[in-house]
């Protein structure tokens, strides 16, 4: 009989042992699955994300060159001969080359111009016949005088040295009356051998498959090692900005589940042991692995009930290290997310309040400003009528603050209004001229946008008013670009282009902050002013926003 117990002993100790470990290992190994599956397939796409910026940056920087060149051809007063027969044309096409070579670094490989007969003007010296006869350059949509971005390619064309590595072009033709004929078009190339070693740095990182489309579908780029595919592939693609080119990534199921045969592996090793060791080592296990589940709980709902430095410690680098990882990474982001929130909550906070502190009666002012244009007219004296009307007309907008956004045209006629002003203040020595494009005047922008700005062109940049103020404003794509020109001091620094700093102590940069800080506010960060250099002298101020008319937007107050 003892043996007989024995045997049921040690039966039902197995049975007990067994059963829960079963249950254990098999729930253990669906749920890790699914976790380190979603976290596979969020670091791809993560890192797809990373792929399509970097990308994006490149062809950007191509945009900027191009639009640098047609800028600089279409300035007036240049004429730039390929042939020079005078000394003067003879350094405007000297110092057209220099503007290029200028251009040139260890990723632009060449800038060129190449005229309707084939004429080439560029950085580097290039065999003509080999560029003119290249497949992507004599391609329908080229010979169409469109932009095209051509695929990667040797740039077999150059002389001695050749390119390091792929080059990526953009050609870019000109429709405009420049110091080039009509006809002309800009080539731009840049050396990708940073950008296919990315791809290739991606394609082993993620053991995806990639692959790059135009917008007409054909291949621009693949993967050496085609997998087989699956309809169970993890697929997911993104289109580039500038030229609608498609990057699509697949990730095979084989790959997605190699670290679930990892983790099934494992747990059947660990589980004979376990039955091997019975309840000896299941404690010692277990203990460890719900531990850890209970810490990253307990810290779960710490941070539920408020307590937001609540935080995970992370140990190794197994699933649940990744998991608890993760959570703190979530967590801080979530800080960091009620901090953005407080501060611009303080934000609208303290505008609130200094538009409070500074209402005052507009009625009275409006009264007597009108009183005393009245006495000015009876006493003969019209400059001084119609300088206080402006002013009038002026301080009725800057008093309004019933509504935030107003339609582009009432910001336009206040600023004429302070023109007028600074007319009768400084005569004729400063000239203003506006081109604004017809059918954008509905447009919403933020009140008192561009006072600030003619304020410090006024301020800062002229000597007693002299000088001349250019106003530009038109759509590119579904943005509205406002432009103002003056041929003042200028900007100390001459770099790239820059953001309005914050307020400092004393006179300057309030305004222009305050004006880009609105503008991010009402239609987010990627917008507002950037000031840059002009060509010749003074400063460019560059507004960005996206066009909107019709209703007043959702976030107006």
């Amino acid at each position: 009989m003892s043996s007989s117990i024995q045997r049921k002993m040690t039966i039902l100790i197995f049975m007990c042992t067994l059963i829960p470990l079963l249950a254990h290992s098999i729930l253990s190994y669906s749920k890790s699955a699914n976790i380190v599956n979603e976290q596979l397939q969020d670091y791809n796409h993560y890192a797809m994300k990373q792929l399509v910026a970097v990308t994006n940056m490149h062809l950007k920087e191509m945009d900027a060159l191009s639009r640098d060149i047609q800028g600089y051809l279409l300035a007036l007063g240049k004429k730039i001969s390929t042939n020079p027969k005078s000394y003067h044309e003879y350094l405007e096409l000297n110092s057209f080359i220099d503007f290029l070579s200028f251009h040139v670094s260890p990723i632009v490989e060449g800038l060129f111009v190449i005229t309707p007969k084939g004429d080439i003007l560029g950085s580097r010296k290039v065999n003509s016949a080999s560029l003119l006869e290249n497949d992507w350059w004599t391609s329908p949509k080229n010979q169409q005088q469109v932009w095209q971005w051509s695929g990667f390619h040797s740039g077999g064309y150059y002389s001695s040295p050749q390119p390091n590595g792929p080059l990526i072009s953009l050609v870019v033709p000109l429709h405009l009356q420049a110091a080039v004929p009509v006809g002309s078009r800009i080539l731009v190339d840049v050396n990708a051998k940073t950008m296919t070693s990315l791809f290739r740095s991606f394609e082993l990182d993620t053991k995806s498959y990639l692959e790059i489309r135009d917008m007409h579908g054909l291949l621009v780029y693949e993967s050496r090692d085609k997998p087989t595919f699956s309809d169970n592939d993890y697929v997911f693609s993104e289109t580039l900005e500038l030229n609608s080119w498609t990057i699509t990534a697949r990730l095979p199921q084989s790959e997605i589940n190699k670290s679930s045969g990892v983790i099934r592996n494992y747990g059947f090793l660990i589980g004979l042991f376990s039955l091997i060791v019975a309840l000896i080592m299941a404690r010692v296990l277990s203990g460890n692995f719900t531990g850890r589940i209970v810490s990253l709980h307990k810290s779960m709902l710490e941070f539920s009930r408020g307590k937001l430095d609540a935080t995970v410690v992370v140990k190794g680098k197994d699933e649940l290290s990744r998991l608890g990882a993760r959570f703190n990474f979530m967590t801080e982001q979530i800080r960091s997310l009620i901090v953005n929130i407080t501060r611009t909550e303080k934000l609208k906070n303290d505008a609130e309040l200094r538009a409070l502190h500074y209402q005052i009666n507009p009625h009275l002012i409006i009264n007597t400003l009108n009183a005393i244009q009245w006495r000015a007219r009876m006493a003969g004296r019209s400059d001084i009528d119609r300088m206080i009307y402006h002013l009038a007309a002026l301080l009725s907008e800057n008093l309004d603050i019933s509504h935030e956004l107003v339609p582009l045209e009432e910001e336009l006629e206040t600023i004429g209004h302070y023109i007028k002003i600074q007319y009768y203040r400084y005569g004729d020595s400063f000239t203003y001229t506006k081109d604004i494009e017809p059918g954008i005047e509905r447009a919403w922008i933020p009140r008192m946008t561009l006072q600030p700005l003619y304020e410090n062109i006024f301020y800062h940049a002229f000597d007693d008013g002299v000088g001349s103020i250019a106003l530009e404003v038109y759509r590119d794509r579904h943005q509205i670009v406002l432009s103002i020109y003056d041929d003042g001091k200028g900007i100390q620094s001459p770099s790239d282009v820059t953001r309005p700093s914050p307020p400092r102590k004393g006179r300057g940069g309030l305004g222009m902050y305050n004006v880009d800080q609105k503008i991010k506010l009402h239609f987010g960060e990627q917008y507002g002013i950037r000031i840059k250099p002009n060509d010749e002298r003074g400063t460019i101020i560059e507004i960005r926003w996206p066009y909107q008319e019709g209703e007043k937007p959702s976030d107006e107050n």
